[in-house]
């Protein structure tokens, strides 16, 4: 296998490419897992797989000269429609998996060593509120999750202002040298964005680079094709024009590489395809037939002298010797459909441990469980986030080792504090605390009240000035101590 330099000193542009795109893993069926995700691309919806209703001219009959059936007849321009239920399962799943994962911003531990270290970490943390990464981190995750793989781009942008809100902050950012002029932006690339993503690995397994295979729609019309690598200097792009032509080749200015590239075999609903099929199928099968037998055919025995009227009161059949008029209801049983839907729904959260997060499920629980009985109940789900923390919280650790060397980068200032800085990042998973059941266990445990008046207040939320808040209760309280030392008692 070649090297990463040994394949950029290569002569041919298309020899370059050639093993910038040699994988170790296949690259993602974004046709298979689009149509997962996608309920508008479900069998359900495929004429060839789930034909139109044909409308019956005549029922099949049996020559009696031969003895043998004449199939039935049908229209063959008219139609009635099918039912197509739809289920998004694979968004509802992922998603719930999304909030739990990452509904909390990461735990983010830092100790600064000094006054620079405190600079740098404050930097950091403006930065990633600035790219909003917490709503970033969801389509990460919900990319992931359902995509099999996703990258994250980080770029540098001419933005003055960013800096000089943070002098606001930060008294001796700088140390009187001359203010950066640009900062940090993030980018995500991932399959259904229209990316083809090449990680480079070396014989020891460690990232050395990433390349990303992308068009763009010009303004004729035509798609152009273009080829981008990154490696931890520099940035390489080449344009498909008949072969490919290398466009650009500059260096990055970071000392990591801006690129942070993580994977996972199968999507997250994999297993639970089959299970989802069925149940569209059921589903639109049932309605077919409900619609079907929902007006009851009206069923005439015997001597039957004139008909119905259509609208009226005292609406009259003459009925003579022993005849009967009757409606043909549908008598089947239905359970056994409902009871096969019921077991599949389940089965298909039970199998990827995600809550069913339902008023219906919710009520089956009877009365609201404590804090606790909650814990126990979603332990599924926390044991899923902590194997997908695996990943995620690499990915997160690494975005952060990152930006403490880019900042480092962009500000000479932080250079030193950008090597010495320790931050360690934890992924939270989303859980249901009970406050109350928490306090009382605190107090019975330390047998004494366990916080201040002011954080009581400010548990509350019921006032936005929790100082004067706090001042009044504080009156309150002497006004009636006093009154209680006057009051004469019997």
């Amino acid at each position: 296998m070649k090297t990463l330099d040994e394949i950029l000193a290569l002569e041919s542009e298309a020899e370059k490419i050639y093993y910038l795109q040699q994988r170790r893993t296949p690259l993602p069926d974004v046709h298979a897992l689009y149509k997962d995700w996608d309920p508008d691309k479900h069998d359900v919806n495929d004429v060839d797989k789930r034909p139109e209703n044909k409308i019956i001219v005549a029922e099949a009959t049996i020559d009696p000269s031969t003895g043998k059936e004449i199939p039935a007849q049908y229209t063959d321009d008219k139609t009635n429609p099918t039912n197509r239920i739809t289920l998004p399962l694979e968004q509802d799943i992922t998603n719930i998996h999304t909030a739990w994962t990452v509904g909390k911003d990461p735990k983010v531990t830092c100790e600064p060593n000094n006054d620079k270290e405190q600079e740098l970490l404050s930097i950091i943390k403006s930065t990633c509120r600035r790219n909003k990464m917490r709503y970033f981190n969801k389509r990460l995750v919900r990319s992931w999750l359902s995509e099999t793989e996703c990258a994250e781009y980080w770029y540098v942008v001419k933005d003055e202002s960013f800096w000089r809100r943070l002098l606001t902050k930060l008294k001796n950012t700088f140390g009187g040298r001359v203010m950066p002029q640009y900062r940090l932006k993030c980018a995500l690339w991932s399959p259904f964005r229209g990316d083809k993503l090449y990680p480079f690995f070396n014989d020891a397994g460690d990232y050395l680079a990433l390349s990303r295979e992308y068009s763009i729609k010009e303004a004729d019309g035509t798609e152009t094709v273009y080829f981008m690598t990154v490696t931890d200097r520099k940035v390489y792009r080449w344009r498909m024009d008949s072969t490919w032509v290398k466009e650009a080749e500059f260096l990055h200015g970071f000392a990591k590489n801006p690129t942070i590239y993580s994977w996972r075999p199968k999507a997250l609903c994999h297993n639970i395809r089959a299970i989802r099929d069925r149940l569209e199928r059921l589903m639109s099968n049932f309605a077919d037939c409900i619609d079907r037998h929902f007006f009851p055919y009206l069923i005439m025995e015997g001597d039957v002298h004139g008909l119905p009227q259509k609208s009226g009161k005292n609406r009259m059949i003459k009925i003579t010797n022993g005849g009967k008029v009757y409606y043909l209801n549908w008598d089947q049983a239905s359970d056994a459909v409902r009871l096969e839907m019921d077991e599949l729904w389940s089965k298909a959260y039970q199998l990827t441990n995600t809550p069913q997060l339902s008023l219906e499920a919710l009520k089956g629980l009877g009365e609201i469980p404590s804090g606790k009985a909650f814990q126990f109940l979603f332990m599924g789900t926390n044991l899923a986030v902590d194997n997908h923390a695996e990943v995620i919280g690499e990915h997160i650790q690494r975005r952060y080792n990152f930006l403490a060397s880019a900042v480092g980068s962009l500000s000479a200032e932080h250079m030193q504090a950008s090597q010495t800085i320790d931050i360690e990042t934890e992924i939270q998973p989303y859980s249901i605390e009970d406050i109350a059941e928490k306090i009382k266990n605190a107090t019975d445990a330390c047998g004494q009240p366990i916080a201040s008046l002011k954080t009581g207040v400010m548990m509350a939320g019921l006032v936005d000035n929790v100082d004067d808040e706090v001042r009044e209760i504080e009156e309150e309280n002497t006004a009636k101590s006093m009154t209680d030392v006057f009051t004469p008692t019997e």
